[in-house]
């Protein structure tokens, strides 16, 4: 195949726009199927107004504690580093996050934008390293409170379907927090493991390649280690990340209440859309699309009624990932010279 066609085909690009295609489908089927946005237009003049609005602000408030966490770990690495700075790079990566596969567009527009904004590029990508190390970790302890704390209650409602992909994405995260442990802690083992990876029949040229992901890996653990010799900035980043976690984990709990059809317990609803993340993060697709609308549908159908859980997914779809976009994209345009804010 000639290289130009190679270029034009470029698996990223395509599952991009089939992602974005399923993702039109669904949002589609969810407007024209029985109680779906004609019904939720219906159904708009008995909403409980303020938790629409809550909702929205519950999306505001993560991109703003992700700005604080970027504003405070660039700070510690680049002391005139200012908040709007952080604000412009937050935005920006979420944008290409929702809009690629494996969420990959966002950190290396963030590192261009901060090298921008004057930060050595080293410095962001530590940055950003370090973060991803603080938020990995963290969702692995959030998700593994919501299995504790509500086994009893869910064991008895849901599926051994629905259990068993909650404990496969449990396990996900969990084992990407090893490795991410595991890289900053131990040279040897994770030389030992890169050594075992180039075993693997399909991994070419290992022999070099290895210098250049021992190299990576140093950088990773050496960035790391920063983290744990400033225990004050961990102890702040992983309130930040909790805090954001519980603004994104809300959002249902904020549409639930706007349809004013009981009072579910917040803390089970927490727990349900953390188990809506692990699912949908199997899925790799750009914003998991197809995946977060089936998860969020099944899983909280127990609390809505049959007339109100398409609505209720469109909405929770709409705030969380399509008005994300939306506000994102502005900021999403990446300049060839000067600071950026």
């Amino acid at each position: 195949m000639p290289g130009f066609m190679k270029k034009r085909f470029d698996w990223k690009t395509v599952v991009s726009v089939v992602s974005i295609l399923i993702s039109a489908g669904i949002l589609l089927y969810f407007c024209i199927s029985d109680n779906g946005l004609l019904t939720l237009l219906d159904q708009f003049y008995r909403f409980e107004v303020r938790w629409i609005v809550l909702a929205v602000l519950c999306m505001f408030a993560d991109l703003f504690f992700d700005s604080s966490l970027i504003y405070l770990f660039t700070r510690n690495a680049e002391p005139g580093y200012r908040f709007r700075f952080a604000l412009r790079t937050c935005l920006s990566g979420h944008f290409y996050s929702a809009v690629t596969p494996f969420q990959s567009g966002g950190q290396p527009v963030q590192i261009y934008l901060m090298h921008q904004q004057g930060v050595d590029p080293g410095n962001g990508a530590s940055v950003l390293i370090q973060k991803f190390f603080v938020y990995q970790t963290g969702v692995t302890f959030y998700s593994l409170a919501a299995i504790l704390l509500q086994t009893c209650y869910f064991r008895i409602r849901l599926t051994p379907a629905k259990w068993g992909l909650t404990y496969l994405g449990f396990a996900v995260q969990v084992a990407g927090a090893a490795l991410l442990l595991l890289i900053s802690f131990s040279r040897k083992l994770t030389h030992k493991l890169l050594c075992w990876v180039g075993k693997i029949p399909f991994v070419r040229n290992h022999a070099d390649l290895l210098p250049a992901w021992e190299k990576q890996v140093e950088f990773f653990h050496q960035s790391n280690r920063k983290i744990y010799r400033n225990s004050r900035l961990l102890l702040k980043t992983y309130a930040l990340t909790f805090l954001q976690l519980t603004a994104i984990f809300l959002i249902p709990y904020c549409i639930y209440r706007a349809f004013d059809i009981g009072h579910a317990s917040v803390l089970r609803m927490l727990c349900y859309q953390a188990f809506v993340m692990l699912v949908s993060s199997l899925f790799p697709l750009p914003g998991s699309a197809g995946a977060a609308e089936t998860s969020f549908y099944s899983f909280f159908s127990s609390f809505f009624t049959p007339a109100t859980i398409k609505s209720a997914d469109l909405l929770w779809r709409a705030i969380s990932y399509y008005l994300v976009i939306l506000v994102c994209a502005p900021f999403s345009r990446i300049g060839k010279k000067g600071k950026t804010g």
